[in-house]
């Protein structure tokens, strides 16, 4: 983070941000022995946009960092305000907030490490869901033998989460919500440390849930949206009922105040006949404040559908969508994977901003990637995440989604069995394009 500074002093240098107005974060660097190196004052301008005053001795090195940090920023479309802070996905904490300024702590102990920590992490808190969907992504990390983490283990798995760096909680299911202690989860997450989100069908969202979730600190959510037609999407989920109550909770959200989007994906068919886009126009026009189109990625139930691919022309299409929307002046926006994952973007998430947890404990890169590197029953999430960020694969990051990757898919996906158990330990893939025998389970 410090540029020009020894690398010895990197592992001293502590960063404290405080929100000391609604619209007013101040972020303190120390060093060795409590050396005062920077403060960083970072502000809600006029115009929607953000400001940083600098003071200290580190304010040379610093200023360059910062001077970038806000080009970027201010060119984003601000879709929505928390508190009088600016959002500009539902992904990322509201800005400024301490939560929102955590990413300059994880780069700076990113460098003293010399391995990057994550920024992101989707936990899935249970198998339960009242949707049997065609296409579920979770469905064969599920099994009978499995038991979902304990109250006391998924806070145990949130802390480490935090302490290795994470502004963003995410989560999934399985449907989060039909986990009773839920609220509390969410509630008990020091939100100057982490955005909370929720990936969710609906079924389960009503007033008092809403409230509930207000009440518990809930900073956003996505709700699954697989068609712009109802009986479609219905059909897909194989629950009725389920696009009307998705559709309905984004004026209960609205209502409540919480930041609401549809989760989605492209086909080849609904980029050509202009149904994704028609989807699109139905969530802003339903006053959602985001749409996220997911590529249709083989994966889950899916796993080996490599047919069903985006080609390159369906991924560049789904970019210029979100391009065009997200150049408007109306408070929305689109996320898109097509971009997100890009070399336009940041490239492959898994295993350099995110991690992925199952509802039983095992640690993938993200939530498509079937490769577990641990379970958090049996090892420290630091530790888990040090296998995946030092292994040969997954110390590089990719420019592409690794699992739309034909050279990705050929050394870790294509060995695997239809009736394999998944996740996988990626200890039976030594990355050759075969899979090792498993071991024989210990007997007593």
């Amino acid at each position: 983070m410090i540029s020009g500074f020894p690398e010895a002093m990197l592992k001293h240098v502590k960063i404290v941000s405080t929100q000391v107005a609604p619209t007013v974060t101040e972020t303190k660097v120390t060093g060795p022995m409590g050396l005062k190196l920077l403060r960083m004052t970072t502000s809600v301008a006029p115009g929607q946009k953000i400001a940083c005053t600098l003071e200290g001795m580190a304010k040379t090195q610093v200023q360059p960092m910062v001077d970038r940090f806000l080009a970027v920023i201010n060119k984003l479309k601000v879709i929505g305000t928390i508190d009088g802070k600016l959002m500009y996905n539902l992904y990322n904490p509201p800005t400024p907030s301490p939560a929102a300024l955590r990413p300059f702590e994880r780069k700076l102990r990113s460098q003293a490490l010399g391995y990057v920590l994550p920024a992101t992490a989707t936990l899935s808190v249970t198998p339960q869901c009242p949707c049997k969907c065609i296409h579920c992504s979770a469905d064969r990390f599920i099994t009978k033998e499995g038991k979902q983490l304990s109250t006391e283990e998924l806070a145990d798995v949130v802390d480490q989460s935090l302490d290795l760096g994470v502004c963003t909680l995410i989560f999934t299911g399985g449907e989060p919500m039909a986990r009773k202690d839920l609220y509390d989860q969410i509630a008990r997450v020091d939100k100057n440390l982490a955005h909370v989100m929720i990936f969710t069908c609906g079924a389960f969202l009503n007033d008092e849930t809403i409230r509930k979730l207000k009440d518990a600190g809930l900073g956003s959510m996505n709700v699954s949206i697989d068609s712009d037609i109802e009986s479609e999407h219905d059909e897909f989920r194989r629950r009725p009922g389920t696009f009307a109550q998705a559709f309905g909770a984004a004026k209960l959200a609205r209502q409540a105040e919480i930041m609401i989007g549809v989760s989605t994906y492209a086909t080849h068919d609904n980029v050509a006949n202009g149904r994704l886009e028609h989807l699109l126009q139905m969530a802003r026009d339903e006053g959602f404040h985001e749409i996220t189109i997911f590529d249709c990625v083989p994966t889950g139930k899916f796993l080996n559908r490599t047919d069903l691919r985006l080609g390159r022309k369906d991924i560049e299409q789904v970019r210029l969508l979100a391009e065009k929307y997200n150049a408007d002046n109306q408070a929305f926006g689109v996320t898109a994977q097509a971009f997100a994952n890009s070399p336009h973007g940041g490239g492959c998430f898994g295993a350099f901003s995110q991690f992925y947890m199952t509802c039983f404990g095992d640690i993938n890169p993200c939530d498509f990637n079937p490769i577990s590197f641990g379970n958090v029953r049996d090892a420290r999430l630091g530790d888990i995440w040090k296998k995946i960020v030092t292994h040969p694969e997954f110390s590089k990051h990719r420019l592409s989604c690794r699992m739309q990757s034909t050279r990705y898919r050929s050394l870790f996906i294509d060995p695997l069995d239809l009736d394999e158990t998944l996740p996988v330990s990626i200890d039976r893939l030594p990355g050759d394009g075969t899979i090792l025998p498993k071991e024989p389970a210990a007997t007593k």
